[in-house]
């Protein structure tokens, strides 16, 4: 498995499924990384926690996209191969 844009777009992927698949309430309520109201303090005061919390909402809007993509790489790796 050689280092190609294809190898990226895949691990990409992944990543985005993996952290599509944490649940809010089960998972995340554990670490305070359900909402950004529940903090417990200024968003301004912890801004790495905040762009994490952001990311994990904004991650959830990218069903459909990834699902497509999901699709066309299947698809690509029953024609071509992995």
């Amino acid at each position: 498995m050689g280092f190609s844009l294809w190898s990226i777009f895949k691990s990409g992927l992944l990543l985005t499924n993996s952290v599509m698949i944490l649940h809010r309430k089960r998972f995340l309520s554990k670490y305070g990384l359900d909402d950004l109201n529940n903090m417990g303090c200024d968003p301004s005061e912890k801004p790495l926690k905040a762009q994490a919390i952001g990311l994990l909402h904004a991650v959830q809007y990218l069903k459909v996209p990834v699902i497509a993509c999901n699709v066309v790489t299947i698809v690509f790796e029953m024609l071509f191969g992995g």
